[in-house]
């Protein structure tokens, strides 16, 4: 079974896949499922005058798992734990093994779970049971729990290849990377051939950014299993982590050859071919994402009909709705402006931080905090399905700036509190949101953030004074700022992307990593600088320097993963030419 598990984050994951191998499969030693059946019902007519009987409760359970019925069968074999504790253990921790692996294969990752704990309390020696609980707790979503299980296990039995392969997968989730790797290297010695053992160590390489070590072990698994649909997946994540953009939409394609109703697949190779410029197949391949787990918290079912870009929308109401992070939503309101000229009355969901700005955005009649009641709409449509509904290709992106606009009497209220000095004012944020899940925070956002002290360099360049953006837990880095760099901290004052537009319309630059302040600089037409990691997101288009997106944005992307140096050194160089042609410099 390969297993993908849901984003920590409501934006297209890119990481590659890992393979979390199944406890088992159910066996038949018995009767055929009709013989079962009939069984069943024999028991329980016997049951019916003898309820007191261990013995007929623990045959129902063994008949029921033979008929396919997984949670009557843990119900039967219950009443049998429950009726007699002379019940012998070992015969009945078996039982339940085997009905909780017509669990798992049902997807019931909870009573699967419960039956593999009733197996291992009538026989904690057996180590199948503990990893049988193991694998259960992982698909449940507790990998702490998952994590001690399988340890048991391979306590009790080191020989368990499954165990320590399914372990890599969990203790990288949890962000353990050195023990995830020592479980990674046991797995590989005691199962050369089992190719989980080398698709498992990817994530983990690509997220200590060893691209090229995974990439190796992804074609080993890939050697081992061909047919494997996930490994081609992986393989293209790697790929585009490495700038090889053609390469991983092969290995998209042929993924899909493999799993052509797989969403995941899907919806990898639609990242792959918007990163290449591939906009038109890439929006349709985009809009798989719905079929995915990662947008269920959004996805919200309306009466009335989605927009789809063929319907008449003049005199109507347009309801045009957020569905991933912040700056998805500055970037894809470009297009109400677009459907305002047809004649729409457009609508935005939104989330309430962006409120205030977006009800001032070139085409939107009003906007409402996403979550709470809506007024009457005619029609909907998520804001990332726009560019597919205006038909949008490399050359006809609608990049007329600014959209965007701050509030004139917040701007006036921003300049007093920032007076003017003579110097040029840049802005600088240099983390993304961590967007933590259990504590670990998103491989994205540690790829895409870097330590202020990083940016010291900057601080050697005359006429300019800098005024942080930061907001987050990235912000504390401002205690220990660069010796020299003259930083002002004016974001407790700042409500709301509202306040923070009116403060970066004070500014003459912005220099951002690629979070939503880079969006929001880009929608207002002010001049942003963004700093791009090496596996860039698809719409930097392989770290092109220009954005089709924002004509005045410049991208400064990384040579190299997790190397900020070059950026930094270049950075500095466009810095100090920015200042001498606006004779800043003293």
């Amino acid at each position: 079974m390969v297993r993908t598990e849901p984003s920590s984050s409501a934006t297209v994951r890119r990481s590659p896949i890992p393979v979390f191998r199944p406890p088992g499969q159910p066996v038949r030693t018995t009767a055929p499922p009709s013989a079962a059946a009939q069984a069943a019902a024999a028991f329980r007519n016997i049951l019916a005058l003898q309820p007191d009987g261990a013995g007929d409760w623990f045959s129902l359970g063994g008949a029921l798992t033979e008929a396919g019925d997984g949670p009557a069968a843990l119900r039967a074999l219950t009443r049998a734990q429950n009726t007699s504790a002379a019940t012998e253990s070992e015969p009945l921790a078996e039982a339940f093994e085997r009905a909780g692996l017509l669990l798992y294969a049902a997807a019931d990752w909870t009573g699967a779970a419960d039956a593999f704990r009733k197996a291992r309390s009538l026989a904690p020696h057996r180590a199948e049971a503990h990893r049988k609980l193991g694998a259960a707790l992982a698909q449940a979503g507790d990998p702490e729990g998952a994590v001690e299980a399988l340890g048991e296990a391979l306590r009790l039995d080191p020989t368990l290849a499954d165990a320590q392969t399914n372990l890599v997968h969990l203790l990288v989730t949890l962000g353990r990377f050195d023990a995830a790797e020592r479980a990674g290297r046991r797995a590989v010695a005691l199962d050369p051939g089992n190719p989980d053992a080398y698709g498992n160590m990817v994530p983990l390489l690509e997220q200590t950014v060893r691209v090229a070590e995974a990439l190796r072990q992804c074609g080993r698994a890939t050697r081992l299993a061909p047919d494997r649909a996930a490994f081609h997946r992986n393989r293209l994540s790697l790929l585009l982590h490495e700038g090889r953009r053609d390469e991983a939409v092969a290995a998209g394609r042929e993924a899909i050859r493999l799993a052509p109703a797989d969403a995941e697949t899907h919806l990898a190779l639609a990242v792959a071919l918007l990163a290449s410029g591939q906009f038109r197949e890439g929006w349709e391949e985009f809009e798989w994402r719905w079929e995915t787990r990662q947008l269920d918290p959004v996805h919200r079912s309306f009466a009335q009909p989605e927009w789809t870009g063929a319907e008449d929308v003049a005199g109507r109401t347009v309801l045009l709705y957020a569905e991933q992070g912040l700056g998805d939503t500055l970037q894809f309101v470009r297009y109400a402006p677009l459907l305002a000229a047809r004649g729409a009355r457009v609508l935005v969901g939104c989330s309430p931080a962006l409120v205030r700005l977006m009800e001032r955005a070139d085409g939107v009649s009003a906007a409402i905090a996403w979550g709470g009641d809506l007024p009457p709409f005619d029609l909907h449509i998520p804001m990332m399905s726009l560019p597919r509904a205006f038909a949008t290709d490399l050359g006809s992106i609608p990049a007329p700036v600014p959209y965007l606009h701050a509030d004139p009497a917040d701007v006036a209220l921003w300049r007093d509190r920032l007076p003017e000095d003579g110097r040029l004012r840049v802005g600088l944020v240099w983390a993304g949101s961590p967007r933590t899940v259990r504590g670990v925070a998103s491989p994205i956002d540690r790829r895409r953030s870097l330590p202020l002290a990083a940016l010291a360099p900057l601080a050697d360049v005359p006429g300019v004074r800098f005024v942080s953006l930061q907001m987050g837990p990235g912000a504390a880095q401002l205690a220990e700022a660069p010796a020299g760099m003259d930083i002002a901290d004016p974001m407790a004052g700042v409500r709301d992307f509202a306040d923070t537009a009116a403060l970066a319309e004070t500014l003459d630059l912005v220099i951002t990593v690629d979070t939503s302040v880079c969006h929001l600089a880009g929608g207002l037409g002010r001049p942003v600088w963004t700093l791009s990691r090496a596996d860039a997101c698809w719409r930097w288009l392989g770290n092109r320097e220009d954005s089709p997106w924002y004509p005045t944005m410049r991208v400064f992307g990384q040579d190299r993963s997790g190397d900020w140096s070059g950026v930094v050194a270049r950075l500095r160089a466009a810095l100090t030419d920015f200042v001498a042609a606006r004779g800043h410099a003293p």
